[in-house]
C-alpha cells in the first residue's frame, strides 16, 4: 500500500480483504468451538485416561463462611441441600509447619537414597558433616563434600575416632559434627515419621470437628445481629431472625419488625449496617491472609452423581452473593496446594495490583527495547572493551547482516525471560490456586506485551523517525506517515524468518533435556546416582501453554496487522506455521507429558486472544486508510471491530460458558446408563501432607 496514491481508488483491494479475512477468521473459530465444545464434555462427562474417576463428581467451594469451615459442617450443609447425594467434604487447612517438616522428610529420603546408592557401588559406608549444604542441579544433589581432616602426625585409620553412629536410643548429633550417613538419615526419617503421623492425627480430627473459637469478625457479626433482634423486640415485636448452622439466612417481613426497617431506612442507618458488613468481611480476608487461620476458606465437596454435581455447580446455594462461590474442580495434579488455602478476595486484590503494574511496565515497554536494539550493532559493540576487533574483522556485507539481526535476536533474549517473571508473580505474589489458572495468567500477559512490542514499540520508533521530516513538511504529514509505517513490516519479516530458522529448530532440540543430558554426562558419576536422580534427568518434557501460544499468537497478530498493508508477510508466516505444525505436531504426539489435564481448559482464552489481534489489526487498517487520505474505505472498516467484539460475546455464550460444566439432560443421562462401580476415595481431595503415608 506504501506505492499507493494518496486517495487511489486501489485502497478498496485492502478494506475488501480485510473483511474477507475476517469473516474467515469467524467460520473457523465457529468450527473449531465446534469440535472443542464436543471433547470438552466428553471429558466432563469421561474424564481422561490419565484422571481420577472423582474429579467427575467433585466441586471447589471458595468463600466458605466460618461456621461452615470444617468436613463435618460442610458435609451437613451439602447434605442438608442434597440428601443423600454427597459422598465427602474436605475443608482445606493452612498448614504451614507441616509442609515444611513434610519437605523436609522428602530430603532426608532422598539423602538415605543417595548414601545407599554410594554403598552399592563403592562398598564403602559414606559420611558427611551435620547441617553442611549441598548443590542440586537439575534434580541432582551433590555429595557431601567433606574437607580431609588427615592432619600432620595422624594416622588415616584414627578418623573413626571422630565419626559418630547414630542409635536408635541416641539423641541426634548437631550441626559439625561428622556422622555415618545411613544410620543417621535413617535415624532421622523415624523421628521425622513419628512426627508428622501425630500432626496428621491432630489436624484431620480439627478438620473434622473445627475450631469453636468466635473471632473478632464473628464477634461483630454476632454483635450486629444481636442489635438488630433487640431493637427489633424494644419496639415490641416479636420476631426473631431465622438461624441456621449460625448463618444469618433470612429476617421476617411485616409487623413492627417491617416498622423497624422503614425506620431504619429513613435515619440512613441502613448505610451504617451496610459499612459494618462490609468491614466485616473484610476483616476476615486480612484476617486469614496475613494472620493466618488454620481452617481456611476453600474445600471440596464430591457427590455421588453428576446430576446433583451439575445443580450444585449451576445454581446459587446461598441467598448472600459473597460466600458458597462453586465451580466444577481441577484434578489433584492440577492443584497448587502450597495455595490452596489463600483467600479468594486476598489473591483477587493482589492480581489487581499486579495487572496494574504490569500495565505500566506495558506502555514503558518501549524503553528497554530502544535500549537494547540501540546497542545491539557492530558501532556499539565494538566500544566495549574487549570486543574492539568486531569492527576491523568484519566486512562490510558482514556488519550488515549483523546489524539487521543483532536487534532481532537481542528482542527475542528479553522477551524470552517474561514468562519466568510472570510465572513468579502468578505463583509467589498472586498465590493462584491451579497450574491452568497460573498458565492462563502467563499467556494473557505474555500476549499483550508482545502485542505492545508490535504496536508501541517498533511503530512508535518509525513514527519517531518521521517526525522530523513532518516537523519541516507539515502539509505531508498524512504521506509521511503512510510511507513510514509499512517499513516497519521489514523488521516483522525479519523476526519470522528469526523465529522459523532459529526458534524452531531449538523447539525441536529441546535443549533444556539437552543441558540435563550434557550436565549428568560431564558432571556426575551415574554409578552414584539414584534412581529418583536419573529420572529426573530423563523426565519427559512438559509442554507449558503460557510460553508457546503466546509465540503463536504474535505471528497471527503480525499477519493481521500486516496482511493488508504489506502482503509480503503472509508467504513468510506461512512458511513459519508448515514448520511449527511439523514440528509441535511431532512433540506433543510423541515427547510432550502432561503433568496434568485441564481439558482444553484454555482454549477459549487463546481464540479470544486471536480475535483480539483480529481487532488490532483491522483498526490498524482504518487509521493506515486514512492517513492514505481514503474517505469511504474507513466508511465501511468501520463496523468490523464492532463485529468482531460481537463474535466474542456470541462464542462466549454458545461455546465458553456451556463448556464450564455439563448439562443437566446429560448428567442425568450419564448417571442412568452408568454401569461402573465408582470407586471413591476420602483422602482424593485431601492435602498430600495430610495424605501422604511414611
Amino acid at each position: 500500500m506504501a506505492n499507493l496514491t494518496q486517495g487511489s481508488w486501489r485502497l478498496w483491494f485492502p478494506a475488501i480483504f480485510m473483511w474477507l479475512t475476517s469473516f474467515y477468521v469467524f467460520f473457523l473459530m465457529n468450527e473449531e468451538f465446534k469440535h472443542w465444545l464436543q471433547l470438552r464434555t466428553d471429558f466432563l462427562a469421561h474424564g481422561d485416561a490419565d484422571t481420577h474417576t472423582q474429579r467427575q463428581y467433585s466441586l471447589i467451594v471458595e468463600r466458605i463462611p466460618h461456621e461452615l469451615r470444617s468436613d463435618r459442617a460442610l458435609y451437613e450443609y451439602f447434605d442438608a441441600l442434597f440428601p443423600g447425594r454427597v459422598f465427602s467434604a474436605c475443608v482445606v487447612l493452612n498448614l504451614p509447619q507441616l509442609e515444611k517438616l513434610s519437605a523436609k522428610r522428602q530430603q532426608a529420603v532422598r539423602r538415605l537414597e543417595k548414601s545407599v546408592a554410594f554403598y552399592e557401588a563403592t562398598g564403602k559406608r559414606g559420611t558427611h558433616v551435620v547441617g553442611r549444604s549441598r548443590v542440586k542441579v537439575f534434580g541432582i544433589e551433590s555429595l557431601p563434600i567433606i574437607p580431609s581432616p588427615v592432619r600432620r602426625g595422624r594416622d588415616v585409620d584414627e578418623l573413626d575416632d571422630d565419626l559418630i553412629r547414630v542409635t536408635a536410643t541416641d539423641s541426634l548429633p548437631k550441626k559439625g559434627e561428622r556422622v555415618d550417613s545411613i544410620n543417621y538419615y535413617t535415624r532421622l526419617l523415624v523421628d521425622m515419621n513419628t512426627t508428622i503421623e501425630k500432626m496428621q492425627v491432630e489436624k484431620k480430627e480439627l478438620a473434622a470437628k473445627g475450631n469453636d473459637q468466635i473471632r473478632a469478625s464473628q464477634w461483630m457479626e454476632h454483635k450486629v445481629a444481636l442489635a438488630h433482634d433487640s431493637a427489633v423486640r424494644a419496639l415490641g415485636g416479636k420476631q426473631k431472625s431465622r438461624r441456621s448452622d449460625g448463618l444469618v439466612l433470612d429476617f421476617r417481613r411485616g409487623g413492627t419488625g417491617q416498622k423497624f426497617s422503614s425506620v431504619v431506612h429513613t435515619m440512613g442507618l441502613d448505610f451504617l449496617f451496610g459499612c459494618l458488613s462490609y468491614a466485616n468481611r473484610k476483616i476476615d480476608v486480612v484476617v486469614d491472609s496475613v494472620v493466618g487461620t488454620t481452617h481456611s476458606s476453600t474445600g471440596f465437596v464430591t457427590f455421588k452423581d453428576m446430576g446433583t454435581l451439575t445443580c450444585a455447580v449451576r445454581a446459587p446455594l446461598s441467598s448472600d452473593p459473597n460466600v458458597l462461590e462453586v465451580a466444577v474442580a481441577n484434578e489433584p495434579r492440577d492443584i497448587k496446594w502450597e495455595n490452596a488455602h489463600i483467600n479468594l478476595d486476598w489473591s483477587a486484590g493482589r492480581a489487581a495490583s499486579a495487572n496494574v503494574l504490569l500495565f505500566l511496565g506495558a506502555i514503558l515497554w518501549s524503553i528497554p527495547v530502544a535500549a537494547i536494539q540501540a546497542i545491539a550493532n557492530i558501532d556499539s559493540l565494538a566500544t566495549i572493551p574487549g570486543l574492539g576487533w568486531i569492527g576491523n574483522v568484519a566486512s562490510d556485507k558482514f556488519q550488515a547482516f549483523l546489524n539487521a539481526y543483532l536487534p532481532v535476536v537481542a528482542l527475542l533474549c528479553i522477551i524470552l525471560l517474561l514468562p519466568m517473571a510472570f510465572e513468579w508473580i502468578s505463583v509467589s505474589y498472586e498465590l493462584r490456586k491451579t497450574e491452568s489458572d497460573v498458565q492462563r495468567a502467563i499467556l494473557g500477559r505474555y500476549f499483550y506485551y508482545q502485542l505492545a512490542n508490535v504496536y508501541v514499540t517498533v511503530t512508535a520508533g518509525s513514527l519517531w523517525d518521521s517526525l522530523g521530516e513532518m516537523l519541516d513538511h507539515p502539509s505531508a504529514a498524512f504521506e509521511i506517515l503512510g510511507l513510514s509505517l509499512p517499513k516497519c513490516v521489514g523488521y516483522f519479516v525479519t523476526l519470522i524468518m528469526t523465529k522459523t530458522f532459529a526458534g524452531l529448530p531449538m523447539v525441536l532440540l529441546r535443549f533444556h533435556a539437552l543441558s540435563r543430558m550434557f550436565l549428568l554426562k560431564l558432571c556426575f558419576n551415574q554409578k552414584l546416582l539414584t534412581q529418583r536422580e536419573l529420572d529426573e534427568v530423563h523426565k519427559k518434557e512438559t509442554l507449558w501453554y503460557g510460553w508457546e501460544y503466546p509465540t503463536q499468537l504474535l505471528v497471527i497478530v503480525i499477519c493481521f496487522t500486516y496482511a493488508c498493508i504489506s502482503p509480503v508477510i503472509l508467504p513468510v508466516s506461512a512458511i513459519y506455521f508448515l514448520g511449527a505444525l511439523l514440528i509441535y505436531k511431532k512433540q506433543v504426539l510423541i515427547v510432550y507429558a502432561a503433568e496434568y489435564e485441564s481439558g482444553g481448559e484454555l482454549f477459549p482464552t487463546v481464540c479470544h486472544r486471536t480475535l483480539v489481534g483480529l481487532i488490532c489489526g483491522q483498526v490498524t487498517l482504518i487509521g493506515y486508510s486514512i492517513l492514505r487520505e481514503g474517505f469511504y474505505q474507513p466508511l465501511v472498516l468501520f463496523p468490523l471491530p464492532i463485529i468482531s467484539i460481537l463474535m466474542m460475546r456470541v462464542f462466549q455464550r454458545l461455546y465458553t460458558d456451556p463448556g464450564k460444566y455439563l448439562s443437566l439432560e446429560r448428567a442425568m443421562q450419564l448417571d442412568k446408563h452408568a454401569t461402573d462401580e465408582l470407586t471413591f476415595g476420602e483422602d482424593t481431595y485431601r492435602q498430600p501432607v495430610l495424605a501422604e503415608k511414611a
